[in-house]
């Protein structure tokens, strides 16, 4: 078995590797400061959807029309194109939830943030950080728990898996 199997997509370890997500997500949400008249719905449907998906983080301010979907995603990154590939996948999959809100009149965001299993920082999370406007004093630690937590998750994962 792979290294890339066991630490992202190993069944007996899928407790471990969402809870190393679920890890970066709450380092997400801690770092929000919504301002009044939006909401955050952190792992829920989007409201009016019943197709079951549940986007990590959707933001909403109706004052200000916009809407914001992103979906936290830990790959395993033996090169960038992993990060490129996951983001992607993650606007394909949300993309019609966006084009629903776009047709009425909402200016929205569909991103992936992305921490890899190894502890890899995607660069393009800087683009999205400076989007949702999150406290600044707080990101530059945010980066660097956000990274170790993924680190000491994937450890465990591997241990789990090495130990039985």
């Amino acid at each position: 078995e792979t290294l890339p199997h066991v630490l992202n997509h190993c069944k007996p370890h899928f407790a471990t590797i969402t809870r190393r997500h679920n890890a970066v997500l709450g380092r997400l949400v801690k770092a929000l400061k919504p301002s009044s008249g939006t909401t955050v719905r952190v792992n829920q449907t989007v409201p009016g959807f019943n197709d079951g998906l549940r986007p990590d983080l959707f933001i909403l301010n109706e004052a200000e029309k916009t809407a914001a979907i992103i979906d936290v995603a830990t790959p395993f990154e033996n090169r960038y194109a992993a990060f490129e590939a996951a983001r992607n996948g993650k606007k394909v999959k949300y993309d019609h939830i966006a084009s629903h809100l776009r047709q009425q009149g909402y200016d929205v965001v569909v991103d992936a943030f992305l921490v890899g299993a190894l502890g890899g920082w995607d660069p393009a999370n800087e683009r999205l950080i400076s989007q949702l406007r999150l406290r600044r004093r707080y990101c530059h630690l945010m980066r660097r728990l956000m990274c170790t937590d993924a680190i000491r998750w994937s450890r465990d994962i591997y241990v789990e898996h090495v130990t039985g």
